[in-house]
């Protein structure tokens, strides 16, 4: 980071909600906890019905802001999140959460600590892994774990999937495969660079984490498991606390698009050819590689041998780009 001193520096926080009303004591626990929270911005996607007063108290911040669209309207968290990088102003750094998080005590301090450390190890870059459940905060064996994001639990002809394990909190900052969307902290220029795609409805594990993580990667970034645990997440319950209509609405609309969005995703990961694409991609794949394809500081053939998993690409998808190479 620049000139700007750790204490001076603003962070981000992102957060796409769906018919989520749990996201309003998400952000009182993210200024409850932040050891300086004159420093910390809210950038929320609310995908609801705008008149729904369960929203209201997110007024009350100073620095909340909102996009809101009805729930009608709703393509899935990647747009949301979208949505939600379209609020970021001059602030130095990006966290990503999901809707449902709580936080330690000077989560703030510590995650600008951490990325400083893993900048040590490389130049270029991020924080991501899979939060402990809310539900273990306060237990101290599960404190001294961390989700590591260090294998793929499915790697077939529908979908590819990183995964975390329950691992050792490391005494350095320990490299990963892949990121959690739950959880994701970087330099706000990293996210300017990495952008995320509008153009991927209702994408899911493929579309949202793992054609994310090999844009980043791709684009020189190293991705990081901290040594210490900063936010916490709900697993499990939130379908309980959305609305049957909303629920029924997005079903209806999600229709067959995590289909049509993971045909793109296979030809941006190499994976499928251009004529397997659905047609409702066709424009958004040629401007793809100039917006939201991937970089060219490393090969996205090196990505897939840094994640041992090159060979095994190979077996599962017949058009896979880098089938000759070794």
């Amino acid at each position: 980071m620049s000139s700007t001193t750790q204490n001076e520096a603003k962070i981000f926080v992102s957060i796409a909600c769906l018919d989520d009303p749990d996201i309003v004591d998400t952000v009182a626990d993210i200024y409850a906890k932040a050891k300086n929270p004159d420093r910390v911005s809210v950038g929320a996607c609310l995908q609801i019905e705008p008149n729904d007063p369960s929203y209201q108290a997110l007024g009350d911040y100073d620095r909340v802001r909102v996009s809101t669209m009805h729930y009608e309207d709703a393509k899935g968290p990647i747009f949301a999140r979208y949505r939600c990088e379209q609020l970021l102003r001059d602030e130095d750094y990006y966290l990503q959460i999901d809707c449902h998080s709580r936080f330690f005590e000077n989560w703030d301090e510590a995650l600008i600590r951490e990325l400083e450390h893993c900048q040590r190890l490389s130049s270029r870059a991020v924080i991501s892994h899979y939060p402990l459940n809310i539900e273990k905060m306060n237990n101290p064996e599960d404190l001294k774990k961390i989700g590591k994001v260090n294998r793929f639990r499915q790697l077939n002809t529908l979908s590819i999937k990183s995964h975390g394990t329950q691992a050792e909190l490391p005494e350095s900052p320990e490299k990963a495969l892949g990121i959690s969307a739950a959880m994701l902290f970087m330099e706000t220029g990293a996210k300017n660079r990495v952008p995320y795609d509008p153009h991927l409805d209702f994408g899911l594990h493929a579309a949202e984490q793992v054609l994310y993580a090999a844009r980043l990667w791709t684009h020189g970034y190293d991705i990081f498991t901290p040594t210490v645990n900063t936010v916490a997440t709900q697993y499990a319950g939130s379908r309980e606390r959305i609305s049957a209509e909303v629920r029924s609405a997005t079903l209806a609309n999600r229709g067959n698009w995590p289909q049509k969005t993971w045909s793109k995703v296979k030809y941006l990961l190499a994976l499928d050819n251009l004529e397997q694409v659905s047609a409702a991609y066709m424009d958004s794949i040629a401007v793809h590689e100039f917006a939201f394809g991937m970089g060219r500081e490393r090969s996205l053939l090196d990505y897939y041998r840094y994640c041992e998993i090159h060979e095994r690409l190979k077996t599962v998808f017949p058009n896979y780009h880098f089938r000759d190479s070794p």
